[in-house]
This record gives structure tokens, C-alpha cells and sequence, in this order.
């Protein structure tokens, strides 16, 4: 008998092992890219964003998000235009790159408005649009190719833009960029309490004036070559909005002077989380060396909206 039972437990154990053995776990599903279509007050026509969905989306209940605003040469009519704004930032990064960052990333396109015959515009083709390759990464570009020296500025506060930014900038469409948040985080896994902002050149305006305007709806900022307008500090300070700032030391087209006032009056106001990098030997694609390593999207998940 004692036998028997010792079999027994021989065989319902070995049944464990390969019960447990044959159980397969879901695989984590890949990156995705979702096309979601809106009607825009401001164009009073029919556009789409991007959602980027990272690797895993499957197994979480939620997920951090990225707002992404893309710079001035990559606005559009949020429709055959829309893959221009892969050519640049945490898009280029995830979807093109294959980075496995773990955001929800939204990516908005800025209408052309009154911008279509500037030469960025005017000039541009789809041949400069990267997608992902198969069996290889697409080269960044060369990290500075100008002629102006390393040298420091003095501060200027007479500010070229007003707080909106530049003209026909993302402020003119900011109820819609308020949508799309609300839209992802019912409709794709968005954490409201982890909704990071950050663009570059005319999207840094955009961050600027989304961040010091919204500042509540927002866990973190990072405008990346672009200034902010004093007017936009005290809102940031008054909400405590986490603010990392970024740009060229050579850049000559957002000019290094008009930074130093914003960022010296959050200092003076006291603000308890600010940076302000500024790559000297970097120009006006300072981003690509911000958005390309790991620093900035850690710092983003330091932080959750204060309440």
C-alpha cells in the first residue's frame, strides 16, 4: 500500500511538472501604431494623430504618455502629410528606431495654416519621411555642420515672440491637443497621473505654452530648442511643474540670450524642479542628441502630477 501511495505521488507530481510545462504565457504584443481621426475646430476639417502603442501594451492597465509636438517643418494636413512627423523626436525614436520606450506616445500635426510657402515647407518630399527598416536603423544626422563659434551670450529680455510662441504656433489648436489626452487615456491605457509633454524648435513654443497655461494637466515638461516667455513662469511655479529645458549653445535660430530670462525667473521664484542643458557644440538639432538617450525619458518617470 505504501508502495501505491508513493507511486501515486510519483505520478500526480510529475502531472504538475508538465501541466505547469505546457503553459504558455502571452507573448507581449508589438509596437503599434494607431491612426485616430478628429474633427479640428481650427481647420474645420477631418484630421488624424498618431497614437504610438510601446511593446507589452497588452499586459498593462496603464501606461505613461507622451505628448509629442514636432517642430515647424513637419506641420501638415493630418493626413497624407501625417508621416512627416516621424522624422523627428520620441516618434522617430520608438516607431522608426525600434527604442522599446515604455510611453503611449501621442503625435499630433500642426496645421500649415499661413506657413506653406516658407521654404521648409514649400521645399520638402516624402523622400525625407524615415520608416522603420527591417534589417537596419536609419542614420542620424550629422550632430553640427555650421560655422558659429562656442561663445556665451548676455542674457536678453526683450522677448521676439509673445507667450503664445511663434506665429500660427500649437496654441492655435490647444483645445484639440487637450482632446486627444482625454481621448488616450479612455481609449488607450493613458495614466492621467503620468501625461509628460515635450516638442522641439516650434513644438519647445508649443511645450512652453501648453506647460505654463495647462500646467495641472501635465506630470512633467521638457521643451527641447525653444525659450519660454517670463509671462508663462508663474503658473509653472505655482503648480510645481517639473521643467527640463534644452537646447544648442550654437543654435541660430532660436537664440541662446532669450532663454536665460524664463529660466532665471523660475530660479528667482524658487521652483523646486528645473534643468536647463544647453549642449554648446550642439546647433539647432540639439534634439536629436536629447530625444536619441535614455536621460530625458527617465527623468519623465521620476514624476507623477501633483494633486
Amino acid at each position: 500500500m505504501a508502495l501505491a501511495i508513493q507511486s501515486l505521488v510519483i505520478w500526480i507530481s510529475c502531472l504538475s511538472f508538465l501541466t505547469n510545462s505546457i503553459i504558455v504565457k502571452p507573448k507581449p504584443s508589438p509596437p503599434k501604431l494607431e491612426r485616430v481621426s478628429y474633427h479640428s475646430k481650427a481647420t474645420d476639417l477631418e484630421r488624424d494623430y498618431y497614437v504610438y502603442l510601446p511593446e507589452g501594451f497588452n499586459q498593462k492597465d496603464k501606461w505613461p504618455v507622451i505628448l509629442f509636438l514636432h517642430g515647424n517643418g513637419e506641420r501638415g494636413d493630418g493626413k497624407n502629410d501625417l508621416d512627416y512627423t516621424f522624422i523627428h523626436g520620441p516618434i522617430f525614436e520608438a516607431w522608426v528606431q525600434k527604442r522599446p520606450l515604455p510611453f503611449v506616445i501621442i503625435v499630433p500635426q500642426l496645421p500649415v495654416f499661413t506657413q506653406g510657402e516658407k521654404g521648409f515647407i514649400k521645399n520638402r518630399n516624402r523622400s525625407i519621411i524615415p520608416y522603420p527598416k527591417k534589417d537596419s536603423l536609419t542614420s542620424y544626422r550629422p550632430a553640427y555642420t555650421g560655422t558659429d563659434l562656442m561663445d556665451g551670450i548676455p542674457s536678453d529680455s526683450k522677448m521676439p515672440y509673445p507667450k503664445e510662441g511663434q506665429e500660427d504656433g500649437w496654441n492655435k489648436i490647444e483645445h484639440e491637443l487637450l482632446s486627444m489626452i482625454d481621448n488616450t487615456i479612455k481609449n488607450f491605457k493613458g495614466d492621467d497621473d503620468r501625461v509628460y509633454l515635450t516638442g522641439l524648435s516650434t513644438g519647445g513654443f508649443g511645450v512652453w505654452y501648453m506647460g505654463g497655461t495647462y500646467a495641472d494637466r501635465f506630470a512633467a515638461m521638457a521643451p527641447v530648442n525653444a525659450f519660454g516667455h517670463p509671462d508663462l513662469v508663474p503658473a509653472i511655479v505655482a503648480s510645481k511643474l517639473p521643467i527640463w529645458c534644452i537646447t544648442g549653445g550654437r543654435d541660430p535660430y532660436v537664440k541662446i540670450q532669450y532663454f536665460y530670462p524664463a529660466m532665471n525667473k523660475l530660479e528667482s521664484l524658487g521652483h523646486p524642479e528645473m534643468r536647463f542643458t544647453i549642449h554648446e557644440d550642439m546647433g539647432h538639432i540639439a534634439w536629436q542628441r536629447a530625444y536619441a538617450g535614455n536621460d530625458l525619458y527617465d527623468w519623465f518617470l521620476k514624476f507623477k502630477k501633483r494633486t
